[in-house]
């Protein structure tokens, strides 16, 4: 059965037909989005091992991201037109919030990252666009020129490092890796390290610019309310984005040589959670170990590690993302894991 039909494309394109329902028509549809990309993803996760892929998969590498691309520019003034200028009750608004908001933390922000890795230069300009109707356009240079060559090191922003809750974590990753990126992209210029350089040709100029015309087209179309609302949807983005970036790296370290020098990437500097449901609405971001080792590879081609080579998180991404806002918690359940793989690099 699964030679017939395309699971990735399945399972990401089912929450936005959910999600338009449920903005259009309200009613319970949006309660049906928020359970189906919270309840049916994790129990989905802990019950279904795996299925293999259809070859149809490979057809779809470039399609199905490019589709879903533009399908969130739609979603987005789908989701402020059902928020600020439809009528609803409240429950509405707040399950439509949600909804939205999942999706735009999961499956865009997982399009976009797919799409900022293409050769293609039309490819990476829509990747570049999602973060930037996130409002976290520099995410797209700190990511690629700052994230991949010093994950795992004390240079990356977006490194969680060992007893760091998530909220410190928040505030760090955002504010380092808006500077970093700028520093990496000015580097690159032959431009002073901290200069917020206004040419027109310099990408955070485009990156605030380009956020600068999401903020006035929905003040302009939806008002002061759907200003606020879509700020909402923002916030609720980046902060799944840095989530990602907190469960999928906590801890992780490089060791550094006599030279200064640190040691070379390896599937053992990421957390995994090869889960069959999640991989394939994130586009397979949670097979992280091989994205870091083959960042130019598609998707549809990223590798699973045995644990015993890539480490694994104890539960899927979602429930991880959950026990990481209480620290307590987080620390009791990951430091000890962290730690025994500080031993083992010993060895």
């Amino acid at each position: 059965m699964t030679r017939f039909f395309s699971q990735f494309a399945l399972i990401t394109l089912t929450p936005a037909l959910l999600l338009f329902q449920g903005a259009v028509w309200g009613g319970w549809w949006p309660a049906v989005a928020v359970i189906y990309l919270t309840l049916v993803s994790q129990l989905a996760d802990e019950m279904i091992d795996t299925l293999a892929d259809s070859p149809l998969e490979h057809y779809l590498k470039t399609l199905l991201p490019v589709t879903l691309a533009l399908l969130h520019f739609l979603l987005l003034a789908v989701a402020i037109w059902a928020l600020a200028l439809k009528s609803g009750q409240v429950h509405e608004k707040i399950l439509i919030f949600f909804g939205f908001g999942l999706f735009f933390a999961n499956v865009s922000n997982a399009v976009a990252h797919e799409l900022i890795h293409r050769r293609s230069r039309w490819e990476t300009t829509l990747g570049k666009w999602i973060f930037i109707s996130h409002q976290f356009g520099h995410h797209n240079s700190a990511h690629r020129l700052v994230h991949h060559p010093y994950v795992a090191t004390p240079f990356d922003p977006n490194t969680a490092r060992i007893n760091e809750s998530f909220r410190s974590f928040w505030r760090r990753a955002w504010v380092g890796s808006f500077v970093m990126g700028l520093r990496a992209e000015n580097t690159r210029r032959g431009l002073p390290d901290d200069h917020l350089n206004l040419s027109l040709r310099h990408p955070y100029f485009i990156y605030l610019a380009g956020g600068g015309l999401f903020l006035a087209l929905c003040l302009t179309n939806a008002g002061w309310r759907g200003l606020l609302w879509y700020l909402g949807l923002v916030l609720f983005a980046q902060t799944g984005l840095l989530m990602t970036d907190y469960v999928q790296h906590y801890g992780m370290r490089r060791r550094a040589g006599r030279d200064g020098k640190y040691e070379s990437l390896a599937p053992r500097h990421s957390w995994n959670s090869p889960r069959w449901f999640t991989r394939h609405l994130t586009l397979n971001a949670v097979r992280h170990s091989d994205h870091h080792v083959k960042p130019a590879r598609a998707y549809t081609e990223l590798q699973a590690y045995p644990a015993e080579i890539a480490p694994e998180l104890p539960y899927p991404v979602g429930i991880m993302s959950l026990i990481a806002f209480f620290p307590r918690r987080w620390r009791k359940l990951m430091n000890p894991r962290v730690k025994m793989l500080i031993e083992q690099q010993r060895l």
